[in-house]
């Protein structure tokens, strides 16, 4: 029994990742669409561990300019802790994985600066695992929901590919951001808003997410989601087996006026005839700092709160700005 490294992702362990539910104490999900996400994984370096062919545990990184993300860590549900139950230290599996990060630590020195991930606040075997192989928190995002029963248009919105003025905003807002890159979003589009003299006021990228949702937070969650496919316009926000919303990149706000932000949010749940969005930030971002004290958040705001997701880097390193998130990696 040992790692295999790979720089693709093998058919079983997309299986893997589709009967995966993630979370512990608070929500509970499953991404849809595993296997459409997981082609879009940005420069993998994946280690398997099998026995007798059967895919036992995975650990993928996605090799960036700055260092590593990793991205999956993920074990078959034979394997996985319940609650707070503790790895063995002494355990075969635990020595493997730490094989895994001291390759990875001893391959990489000086050009890769750090390692880092995202892990559910909420979620205690995450944490613990994170802890265990090396991780500190060292950042925190908020999972912040939008939603609109019945979306405005707006007329003025608009489709249009990345150009170098999209661009040069982007860098000017994001550029010196811990975790910066452009991989995402430099080949993409973007949405605009804009004003009558056709001044551009906000723009961003959204994506099209599915949850199949198991529980919401809270000591209700579970009740909730059984509830909410019978409640006339909660139904509109939340659809448990199939849940389908956005997931904004690269927002910005060339005019200032944060409202201008919120007007754009709406308008692209009305194109999209959508209901929601989920956006994740650094809690330090200054444009959600704003947002957060003038934005009208909406009903799936006031059930489900906003949620924290710790930022944890493996070593000494210390993240001095904002941690610049990408959809991809939320989702």
């Amino acid at each position: 029994m040992q790692f295999e490294q790979s720089e693709s992702i093998s058919p079983d362990l997309i299986h893997l990742f589709e009967n995966t539910v993630l979370g512990t104490n608070g929500a509970k999900y499953k991404h849809l669409d595993v296997a459409q996400s997981v082609g879009h994984t940005d420069h993998p370096l994946s280690f398997s561990l099998r026995r007798n062919q059967h895919l036992l545990a995975n650990i993928t990184f996605c090799k960036r300019p700055f260092g590593l993300y990793l991205r999956y860590f993920t074990f078959d549900k034979r394997f996985q802790s319940k609650g707070k139950a503790r790895m063995n230290p002494k355990s075969q599996i635990k020595k493997d994985i730490e094989g895994v990060f001291e390759d990875i630590t001893s391959r990489f020195p000086g050009a890769q600066n750090f390692c880092y991930a995202y892990i559910d606040a909420k979620n205690v075997r995450s944490k613990w695992m994170s802890e265990t192989f090396g991780f500190q928190t060292k950042a925190k995002l908020a999972t912040q929901s939008f939603s609109r029963i019945w979306p405005k248009r707006d007329l003025t919105l608009k489709e249009e590919g990345m150009n170098q003025a999209l661009f040069e905003t982007i860098e000017k807002q994001y550029g010196h951001y811990t975790a910066y890159f452009t991989h995402f979003f430099e080949n993409g589009t973007a949405y605009s808003i804009f004003d009558p003299e056709g001044n551009r006021l906000a723009f961003a990228q959204f994506h099209k997410v599915r949850w199949e949702i198991q529980r919401l937070p809270g000591k209700l969650g579970g009740l909730q989601v059984r509830l909410l496919p019978y409640i006339p316009l909660l139904n509109k926000l939340i659809q448990p087996k199939a849940h389908t919303f956005l997931v904004p990149d690269v927002v910005c706000n060339p005019s200032g006026n944060i409202r201008d932000v919120e007007r754009l949010f709406e308008a692209v749940l009305a194109q999209k005839k959508l209901h929601s969005i989920l956006w994740w930030n650094d809690t330090r971002d200054g444009l959600y700092q704003k947002a957060k004290q003038k934005f009208k958040w909406g009903l799936l705001h006031r059930l489900i709160g906003v949620a924290e997701v710790d930022v944890v880097f493996r070593g000494d390193f210390e993240p001095k700005t904002p941690i610049f998130v990408v959809a991809f990696d939320m989702v």
